[in-house]
């Protein structure tokens, strides 16, 4: 688990995220939301509005989720994180919305189909818990390990086009869009519930120790007032 700790607190290890998170963003934005037919794996020419809906919705939430991890963006300006998770939110839901119908105009048949469907489920599944921890039960804490389950699949994106990447020029694109589709967010859910489980100890370690005047100076519960457990004192910003 030292490798995790390591990549927790490695700010290169966000900006890589943030960079990549940016760069499919602005392809969604640009070539496949401003095209007027698509190729495959994908035929939504009777659905063009919903497919643009996805294409706009989907790079807000991939953008916009990553700075909702800096810590340093949380404590100054929390109005900001506060709508920025509105806007995260909302577009998440019209983005699961819209996937929901166009998921079914995949042209490699079930396999694709079922995975994305699985995804989306688990997408919006996790956004509202992360909603009912933060709204009802005023746990900040349980409200920051939802939305990184909930971040680690919406970087499913990011992961599907390594996959294709590394396997579209072996196996072809069918094949390696039916290991893509399959295996993008498997792997994110596995290394967000690593990511999790150390933040967890290292939260629990920072309990057992005295806390001195720094820690409780730049922790959550004195800049929010909020009764909830301390964040680990090494709690880095994090993806």
């Amino acid at each position: 688990m030292r490798i995790i700790e390591n990549w927790i607190k490695s700010k290169r290890i966000y900006y890589s995220i943030g960079i990549s998170a940016i760069a499919v963003s602005l392809y969604g934005l640009t070539y496949r939301q401003i095209s007027s037919t698509w190729s495959e794996p994908f035929t939504w020419l009777d659905r063009p509005a919903l497919a643009r809906t996805h294409f706009i919705t989907g790079p807000i939430v991939l953008s916009f989720g990553i700075f909702q991890f800096n810590q340093n963006l949380r404590l100054k300006y929390p109005s900001i994180h506060i709508w920025m998770g509105r806007i995260y939110s909302l577009a998440n839901i019209i983005s699961v919305i819209s996937i929901f119908t166009i998921v079914f105009d995949c042209a490699y048949g079930l396999v694709p189909t079922i995975s994305l469907l699985i995804l989306n489920i688990l997408w919006i599944i996790s956004l509202v818990i992360a909603i009912y921890y933060i709204v009802i039960n005023k746990c900040i804490l349980s409200h920051k390990y939802w939305m990184l389950r909930n971040y680690a699949l919406t970087c499913s994106a990011i992961t599907l086009r390594l996959l294709l990447g590394i396997f579209s020029p072996i196996l072809g694109l069918e094949i390696a869009y039916k290991i893509a589709t399959s295996n993008c967010y498997v792997w994110n859910i596995i290394l967000a519930e690593l990511v999790i489980r150390k933040l967890k100890q290292m939260q629990q370690i920072n309990q057992d120790s005295p806390p001195s005047v720094t820690q409780v100076a730049s922790s959550d519960i004195t800049k929010d007032k909020d009764n909830s457990p301390q964040e680990p004192a090494n709690f880095q910003e994090q993806a």
